[in-house]
């Protein structure tokens, strides 16, 4: 059995160099007192990639290194690499050790949803500010980059949603399905990342709003036909404005809906 040792404070950065002489370490600045054993060495060792420099790819010293260098026991340092793991900072392989991990887009907006639906409940109107700036963008940048393929796809949304009036969810749906075509016409795939975390988190403020006043359909409507139309005009500043003119309404009913929220 690995045996590690005694337990020792967590030290400063530069304990994933291993095989350096052992100096007097002092406990690392920042470490929040509160924290379990392992959450503070899982931080230590991210800290120490980012101060080293490692790239994806480079491997990391062993379990028993870790141990070493970092006081705990071999229990704190697998729970501090399946937390590292979780969050795709490294990988562990079986036989072959630890290496530091290549992030993807998809694993920083499954980060952001886990933070959505897990982490302290964000207030809407935090969120819709964040949404507001985003899409302000997005629909500039649209207008300059979409084709008449996208632009037809975008159209058709727009005639379709006034059909859902007695199908919310559906209304729904087909309003989170036009914000989201227009940061793929972007052609950027941080947008898109961006929005799918957004969009899923505004799912039920959609639902809300509509279900609070179902003539709102028929606003939203108008609201990304005029976005549509800078659109297929490429106009930057138009389809900028039109977007400024439908979160300010959206925004106007969500505070409405919350002083009746029984109507």
């Amino acid at each position: 059995m690995l045996q590690c040792g005694r337990m020792k404070a967590i030290p400063t950065k530069g304990a994933l160099m291993p095989g350096t002489a052992r100096t007097q370490r002092t406990p690392q600045a920042g470490i929040i007192r509160q924290k379990r054993l392992s959450d503070q060495v899982a931080d230590a060792i991210k800290d120490d990639i980012l101060a080293r420099g490692l790239e994806p790819g480079d491997k990391l010293p062993s379990e028993r290194q870790l141990c070493e260098a970092y006081g705990v026991s071999r229990t704190v340092i697998r729970e501090a690499v399946q937390a590292l793991t979780a969050k795709s900072i490294v990988i562990a392989t079986p036989g072959s050790g630890l290496t530091v991990a290549r992030a993807s887009i998809d694993d920083v907006g499954q980060m952001l949803q886990m933070f959505l639906r897990n982490g302290p409940e964000v207030p809407y109107l935090q969120l819709h500010e964040v949404r507001a700036t985003l899409e302000v963008s997005v629909a500039g940048l649209a207008a300059e980059r979409i084709d008449e393929v996208g632009i037809s796809a975008l159209a058709d949304l727009c005639e379709q949603l006034p059909s859902f009036s007695d199908d919310i969810a559906a209304a729904s749906r087909n309003d989170y399905d036009f914000h989201r075509g227009l940061a793929v016409a972007t052609g950027n795939d941080f947008f898109v990342t961006l929005y799918d975390v957004l969009g899923e988190g505004l799912m039920q403020t959609r639902i809300a709003t509509f279900s609070f006043d179902p003539r709102r359909i028929e606003v939203v409507a108008r609201a990304h036909a005029a976005i549509v139309a800078g659109l297929a005009a490429h106009d930057s500043d138009g389809a900028s404005s039109a977007m400024v003119d439908h979160l300010g309404e959206v925004r106007e009913t969500w505070i409405l809906h919350q002083s009746h929220p029984s109507a």
